[in-house]
């Protein structure tokens, strides 16, 4: 795909997101905020530096060999987005394991309005590839997840403290 028809359908799928979050009944306080994160997130997710920060330490350098700008980004968006939102009766985490060919993959959902939220549902559009989110399960965010997120918010900015508290208090 080249790279004019690339950044159209990230930045469409960005328009849909941020759409998508008035549709869910949210309070303009709690919208504002998820839309801001959801900007804040997509427009990182085209920077090396958050690349880098994000994987390097999982794959090394082969994530400069990603496709698509929100490639890989799905545990680190979704368990980030969850924990800086802070509302466990609101929003969760869901997984679909490995059982799905082109798996895991992680995104949001928003408990009142039943909706998925998928921070990264392009990368896979990317592929001409449906998601299966009826395989997902609600997962809660481990060690291993809060160490992902703790290098992708740290390297966007965000104190990653903060959703380590929010996080932990939940448990």
């Amino acid at each position: 795909m080249e790279a004019k028809k690339k950044e159209q359908l990230f930045e469409g799928a960005t328009k849909k997101l941020i759409g998508q979050l008035d549709t869910m009944g949210l309070d303009k306080r709690t919208r504002m905020q998820a839309k801001n994160f959801v900007l804040l997130f997509r427009d990182s997710f085209k920077l090396d530096t958050v690349k880098h920060a994000t994987f390097s330490r999982i794959i090394g350098d082969d994530y400069k060999n990603f496709p698509y700008d929100a490639y890989g980004f799905c545990k680190a968006a979704s368990c980030s987005f969850v924990g800086l939102m802070n509302n466990p009766k609101e929003w969760r985490v869901m997984y679909i394991n490995e059982v799905w060919a082109y798996g895991p993959h992680y995104y949001v959902q928003h408990i009142p309005s039943g909706q998925t939220f998928d921070l990264t549902y392009d990368q896979y559009e990317h592929d001409m590839l449906t998601v299966p989110y009826y395989m997902g399960r609600p997962i809660k965010i481990n060690r291993e997840a809060q160490d992902t997120v703790v290098r992708f918010l740290h390297s966007i900015g965000i104190d990653f403290m903060e959703f380590v508290k929010n996080n932990n208090a939940k448990e």
